[in-house]
């Protein structure tokens, strides 16, 4: 046994209060010690902080930790903290002079543990910076967000690849949510070198299973409050918007039933004073967007409801999983009416557009311009060439700059031509050939397959539970609870993973 394995154990039980290692996380920890590239595909409360936490103790210098969110990053560096790891974040809520304070403890080695997003590392000097501190570990947290398969698809992680070869430093990759194939998009992207893949079982034998048909909102909050009232436990209820959230909220709170909301429009020292007051037991009952849930380490969640399914499976595990961390039985509940996709296939539309949108956006602006030729335009015009929504613009815009057909410049004059331009402006360059638009119809057929998957789910007659896990790739020898088969029982399925002929249409 190394030397430096035999610390690790130490420093778990010393440092963190735990006799030995769960499932799957000393492996991964021998990888990092071993300057060996992994993947750790964790469920849900599976301890993946710990598996870079412990390695940074251990190993000099510093460990890197990307993350996709400023309100995940403050609550890991607490939880770091408080275990007295010295840890710190640099984030775009950090004024300059604060950034450059962590850079400087950082340099000086007085950080042992950074999180930063992945977009940090394009900033001028950072990478310079970190080479002087020393890296020996970099930890991708939330992985699924790297391949344009998963439920979070993030284009400055597909960068990363590219970025990590300029550091010489060990890359473990970290995510509870991650289908087959988007573990080998995960490896691909990030150019892992002979990586261990650990890969623990998706199947939380304490959770119970239900999905409850309820159409229209009258049905769901009268399921809401049946489920809520029969529940003296914590409960977490996601709905899908912030006006949902604030109705369900003032419905419960009318009934008698103490009820905190979460969601972005909400100021900062509000979320942090509800998500405290959750943590804490003050609250009982939150109703949340999917902003409620990354760094909410509760474990004595006992009902988790949706309002409506999520446009994922990936994302609906997840958000689900938060219930019953303690092992103790929980029940993940989801109200299923057949216009619930209409709100998904908004956002998809928005985020992924439709292949003849772009298309016509292309045409609509070269028109403007003149075929061949180099110009500038206000992306104001692309509203009435395109035929889109202003709300719609800044995704359509996103859409084509990364498919080459535009740049965007967000200040006046930037672009070095007509300082009298106002708003985001977009460089037309000539091509020397037509755009490829096969990643487009790539990323809009995944996200139709995933919302095909979240429906077959939601409406098969067989075994919730092996459904959910088949979808991973895992499999169930017995259900435990679900409403197709009771309690005990054991039922077959699996999630076809296909898209009917009336959503492909949509593909075009």
């Amino acid at each position: 046994m190394s030397a430096t394995l035999v610390d690790a154990r130490r420093i778990l039980h010393d440092q963190f209060g735990f006799s030995s290692f769960r499932d799957g996380q000393e492996p991964l920890v021998a990888a990092a010690l071993a300057g060996r590239d992994a993947l750790g595909v964790l469920p849900t409360g599976g301890g993946k902080s710990l598996c870079y936490q412990v390695p940074a103790l251990v190993l000099p210098g510093l460990t890197l930790v990307l993350s996709p969110l400023i309100s995940l990053m403050e609550d890991q560096t607490q939880r770091a903290r408080r275990v007295s790891i010295p840890a710190a974040f640099i984030t775009s809520a950090l004024d300059a002079r604060e950034r450059q304070k962590v850079l400087n403890d950082v340099l000086r080695g007085g950080i042992k543990l950074l999180f930063v997003a992945p977009e940090r590392l394009e900033t001028p000097g950072f990478m310079d910076a970190l080479r002087a501190a020393g890296v020996s570990l970099i930890a991708v947290d939330e992985a699924h967000c790297i391949s344009e398969w998963g439920h979070d698809f993030r284009p400055s992680y597909r960068r990363l690849g590219m970025l990590r070869r300029k550091l010489t430093a060990p890359v473990m990759a970290l995510t509870a949510t991650a289908t087959p194939r988007v573990q080998q998009d995960i490896l691909d992207v990030l150019s892992l070198d002979r990586p261990l893949r650990v890969v623990g079982s998706f199947d939380r034998p304490n959770l119970s299973w239900y999905v409850e048909r309820a159409d229209g909102h009258s049905a769901k909050m009268s399921a809401i409050r049946r489920l809520v009232r029969s529940e003296p436990g914590a409960v977490v209820i996601y709905g899908g918007t912030r006006r949902v959230v604030e109705t369900i909220r003032s419905d419960l709170a009318g009934l008698g039933t103490p009820t905190a909301a979460y969601h972005a429009g909400l100021e900062p020292e509000a979320r942090s004073r509800v998500q405290e007051q959750f943590l804490s037991g003050k609250t009982r009952k939150v109703v949340a967007t999917n902003a409620f849930g990354m760094g909410v380490d509760k474990s004595d969640v006992r009902l988790v409801l949706h309002y409506q399914m999520p446009g994922t499976l990936e994302s609906y595990y997840q958000e689900a999983g938060r219930a019953g961390r303690d092992g103790a039985a929980a029940r993940c509940v989801a109200l299923w009416g057949e216009d619930d996709q209409r709100l998904h296939m908004t956002f998809l539309d928005r985020s992924r557009p439709p292949l003849r949108l772009l298309k016509r956006a292309a045409r609509g602006l070269r028109r403007r311009i003149g075929a061949g030729e180099r110009g500038l335009i206000e992306a104001r015009h692309l509203l009435r060439s395109a035929g889109c929504k202003e709300e719609e613009l800044s995704t359509l815009l996103a859409a084509l700059e990364r498919h080459g057909v535009v740049r965007v410049y967000n200040r006046p004059g930037r672009a070095g031509s007509d300082p009298g331009l106002a708003g985001p402006i977009l460089d037309l360059g000539v091509r020397a050939s037509p755009p490829d638009w096969s990643g487009a119809q790539r990323l809009r057929k995944a996200g139709l397959e995933a919302l095909q998957a979240v429906r077959d789910y939601a409406t098969i007659p067989t075994c919730r539970r092996r459904a959910l896990l088949g979808y991973f790739g895992d499999e169930a020898t017995i259900c435990g609870g679900c409403d197709v088969c009771g309690e005990g029982g054991v039922g077959t399925a699996s999630i076809a993973r296909r898209v009917p002929s009336s959503v492909g249409r949509r593909l075009a």
